[in-house]
């Protein structure tokens, strides 16, 4: 099992992701995704596994405000 990474996509730069966070349990960052979710006033966004596999996001919310964030595996030497 290796590490997770809590991605934040800004709407203006969906291009330049920012690292919030990094656990081995992608279950804590679920909810620190939550957390931050409310904190951009999207009380109601749900995680939701994006269809197809390799490289993607194990999970990814969107936000009414227009972020995004993704929990997305961390390999080694990246």
């Amino acid at each position: 099992m290796g590490v997770f990474r809590l991605v934040l996509a800004h709407p203006t730069r969906p291009d330049a992701p920012r690292i919030v966070a990094e656990h081995l349990d992608p279950g804590l960052l679920k909810q620190r995704g939550y957390e931050i979710a409310r904190s951009l006033g999207d009380e109601s966004a749900l995680w939701a596994a994006p269809a197809g596999s390799g490289r993607s996001p194990c999970f990814a919310l969107h936000c009414r405000s227009g972020h995004a964030l993704s929990i997305v595996p961390h390999q080694a030497g990246e």
